[in-house]
């Protein structure tokens, strides 16, 4: 692999990890200020104190987003990678492109469903841009121009599944048990199971149709 290859996969993983410990750092520290009071019946995350005595509960609620999921395995994927240009291997392979569809799935599902209500504000706006925008377009970009290729199977559009899916599970599972969400439609408690998990189920769908033009597109690059 070339050096400028390698410098390609070295951006987007610093682009993950700026976005990941932008939004860590400003949560922790609670670096942007509240400017509405938390709302218990709303059945969100968040209602933890102000300041540093309320901060292991903000991170701990942080991590049970999506897009934090997302970015973390793009971030460790892509350093691999950086470390290691010539890593192989199915495990890995299918970790790479879990990743390479967790950050597609945030980007748009970011746009079609919380992009037009969402209002992020300083370093939180920082961070938003580089969690849902900027390094999802990278990393579809240097998937494309550096790959790995011909490491998309076809049984990798079932595999790439397995993380999401725990996700999902974690989300109703800690949701049953604590009484909050981190989405307003993953809300079980205000919308019922039947409407949540058919929503799940669209998005696991769709996701698949991505994972498949993915696995298109290598098959196309592989023969070029």
């Amino acid at each position: 692999m070339s050096g400028g290859a390698k410098l390609l996969l070295g951006v987007n993983a610093l682009l993950a990890w700026a976005g990941y410990g932008i939004a860590q750092v400003t949560n922790i520290f609670e670096l942007v200020p509240r400017t509405e009071a938390y709302d218990p019946s709303s059945n969100m995350f968040g209602g933890h104190a102000e300041g540093l005595a309320g901060a292991l509960g903000r991170l701990y609620d942080s991590h049970g987003y999506f897009t934090t999921w997302s970015n973390i395995a793009v971030a460790l994927t892509l350093t691999a990678l950086y470390l290691n240009p010539e890593r192989t291997g199915r495990i890995f392979g299918r970790l790479r492109n879990t990743g390479l569809l967790m950050i597609t799935m945030t980007m748009i599902l970011y746009h079609l469903l919380l992009a037009g209500t969402s209002n992020p504000q300083s370093w939180y706006a920082v961070s938003n841009l580089l969690q849902h925008y900027i390094t999802p377009i990278a990393t579809i970009l240097v998937w494309l121009l550096v790959g790995p290729r011909g490491q998309f199977k076809f049984s990798d559009t079932f595999a790439v599944f397995v993380i999401p899916i725990a996700y999902l599970a974690y989300t109703l599972i800690h949701g049953a048990l604590a009484s909050v969400y981190p989405y307003p439609f993953f809300n079980v408690i205000k919308y019922g199971y039947v409407s949540v998990l058919s929503l799940m189920g669209g998005v696991i769908v769709g996701g698949y149709v991505v994972a498949l033009i993915y696995y298109g597109v290598e098959r196309l690059r592989t023969r070029a």
